[in-house]
């Protein structure tokens, strides 16, 4: 038969018919059942084997799922009644649900009675190999609904995998696939697993949620050195958990690294990269597919890099999640870097800048032209910087601000936002030339990767607009002669640029378990070296505590050096000084290095010191 006049399992057989439900559940083959149970529980046979031989003995078609449940021993009739006590007036299908939740008995045991009961074949499904040509001829979102999974198709037509063939339209599903549908079992397990890792957010499981909208809701953090994953966990349940766990410990990425033993998931936290935990090896492909499909990247594609987007919901916030993919000999990596989105915008007083610094960065933005850069590297905080310097605009002035970044990843109010595609060429460039033509007063360039990209912020900067952007470079100096190794003219520099942040991002210690300790001799050479000449009596660590998951620190501040573009910098500028002239000449007129701003942060203990000490070396070497 192919399914569709499939009886529910648990209709009563015919020599039972004038007994009430509960007895006649409990009249099927009593006599066999403890028997059963002795030989399941001595493992003498199978479960599998059992309903098997159960069913080739002639039961199958002449009673109910039920009744072949209890002859196998697989089901107590005590179970039976714990069940119909939670739940009163259930259907026969209700109850085998409750069998299951109540763990009275396995999906797949639960499958294979289900077969041999409706006389229908059994498959092992494996979600990850199923045929690609069959999965498209069925939408995502009947196959949940129908709780059916396509599998192959066939001499007889396209072949789906169900848990209750009940559930399954036959006449919608032929129409729908343009095949004759016939029908095998499978764990539900199974079934939604594969719906999930190839249909995905199509599936629609809430109604109105885009494709890639994960709902978190309702889920905790876990400890996972104690619930270790095992291969009866859906990866569905497991990605959901890991990014729960990833917010709850401040992560800001998420990486899947497999090697020739496990598959590692780190997290990245306050800057450092944590272990999480180390996941059984055979998980990895069923792990990296549900990322991808939630994400909308190609599950067949191996061998090319791929982006993806998902977004998360979770009780009080809405999480935006950019997913990397790189093939590598190991298999493929992933990483996902979490944005939340209700997280507002960093006000410039929280920046971290001195109240000097603080005065002089206001001061410059709010100049009616000019280029303001935000240097360093991948990670330090420009964005941050530049959107607080927006915000400050915002607020305090009206006028029309335009930005073009890769990629949008927090949206700003009184800000006209603008995300390149470098797909349709879509460039840096080109947004910048099509923004001169829409009058604005500020732009914001989220990178400056190329020469032309430099050419026209810097033109901007001259024709009445103020400009800001990023540049990755070491320090302050090294922005402006970065420009000009880009190709600008070095005049046009002096002219343009009015102000370089050079930053990095350094964890602060816990306040909840920092605590004062006298510096040790080679703590007291290294902060000589800084140029701290008088004493220090004290210096700052944090051991560890709950509050910080025993790292010692909690969440990140900022060093950083500012350096003004005043008249005679301007002067050497133009004649092409080097890097390091500029910045001696900076050093003459004031400019407080980097390390500076480390050394204050240091001894008023607002970070450890060996977090400033990789800043140092150049330092280092010139004392």
């Amino acid at each position: 038969m192919d399914g569709k006049d499939a009886k529910d399992g648990i209709s009563p057989g015919p020599q039972d018919q004038g007994l009430p439900e509960s007895d006649q559940i409990l009249a099927a083959h009593p006599r066999f059942a403890p028997l059963n149970a002795a030989l399941l529980q001595e493992g003498v046979i199978t479960a599998e084997r059992l309903i098997g031989l159960l069913g080739c003995s002639g039961l199958a078609g002449s009673t109910g799922l039920l009744h072949l449940l209890l002859s196998a021993g697989l089901v107590s009739g005590d179970a039976v009644r714990h069940a119909k006590e939670g739940k009163k007036n259930s259907s026969g299908a209700q109850m085998l649900d409750l069998l299951i939740n109540m763990g009275h008995i396995g999906q797949r045991a639960m499958a294979m009675g289900s077969a041999v009961a409706l006389n229908i074949s059994y498959t092992e499904l494996n979600p990850e190999y199923l045929e690609t040509a069959a999965v498209r001829r069925m939408d995502g979102q009947n196959a949940a609904l129908w709780e059916a999974m396509p599998v192959r198709i066939d001499n007889d037509g396209l072949l789906m995998a169900c848990a209750d063939p009940k559930k399954v339209d036959l006449d919608r599903a032929g129409h729908l696939a343009g095949l004759r549908v016939h029908l095998c079992i499978a764990p539900r397990t199974l079934i939604m697993e594969a719906i999930d890792r190839w249909y995905g957010g199509e599936t629609q499981a809430h109604a109105g949620q885009p494709i890639g909208l994960l709902d978190l809701r309702g889920l905790a953090p876990v400890s996972f050195p104690e619930r270790v994953p095992h291969s009866d966990l859906s990866v569905t349940v497991l990605l959901n958990q890991l990014i729960v766990n990833a917010i709850a410990k401040r992560a800001s990425d998420i990486h899947v690294v497999p090697d020739q033993r496990f598959l590692h998931i780190h997290f990245r936290v306050d800057g450092r990269l944590l272990e999480e935990v180390r996941l059984p090896q055979h998980i990895k492909n069923s792990l990296v597919s549900r990322i991808k499909v939630v994400a909308g990247m190609d599950i067949a594609e191996k061998r090319l890099p791929q982006d993806g987007h998902i977004q998360a919901r979770m009780a009080d916030r809405l999480l935006d999640i950019r997913v990397s993919d790189v093939p590598s000999v190991q298999g493929e990596t992933m990483v996902l870097r979490l944005l939340d989105l209700q997280v507002g915008l960093v006000p410039m007083e929280d920046l971290g800048f001195s109240g000097g610094d603080l005065e002089r960065f206001r001061r410059n933005v709010a100049l009616p032209h000019g280029l303001i850069l935000v240097t360093g590297p991948t990670g330090s905080g420009k964005s941050t910087t530049l959107r607080a310097a927006l915000d400050y605009i915002v607020k305090n002035q009206f006028c029309h601000v335009l930005t073009v970044e890769d990629p949008v990843e927090v949206r700003m109010e009184g800000t006209t936002q603008v995300q390149v595609n470098n797909r349709i060429g879509y460039t840096f460039p080109k947004a910048l030339r099509q923004f001169l033509r829409h009058d604005p007063d500020v732009i914001m360039v989220g990178e400056i990767r190329d020469a032309e990209t430099a050419k026209i912020s810097v033109q901007a900067a001259l024709t009445g607009h103020r400009v800001f952007s990023t540049l990755h470079t070491n320090d302050a100096p090294g922005a402006i002669t970065r420009l000009v190794d880009m190709g600008v003219e070095p005049f046009l520099v002096s002219s343009a640029v009015s102000l370089v942040v050079a930053q990095r991002l350094v964890r602060r210690l816990c306040p909840s378990c920092r605590i004062g300790r006298p510096p040790s001799p080679s703590e007291e050479r290294l902060l000589r070296a800084m140029g701290q000449h008088q004493p220090v009596h004290q210096l700052f660590t944090s051991p560890g505590c709950p509050a910080c998951n025993r790292t010692g620190y909690m969440g990140r501040t900022v060093i950083y050096e500012m350096l003004t573009v005043d008249e005679e910098l301007k002067q050497r500028i133009a004649r092409c000084e080097a890097a390091s002239v500029l910045r001696r000449v900076a050093l003459d007129r004031g400019f407080q290095p980097l390390v500076a701003s480390g050394l204050v942060q240091v001894i008023q203990g607002g970070t450890a010191l060996e977090e400033v000490a990789p800043y140092l070396e150049p330092f280092m070497e010139n004392s």
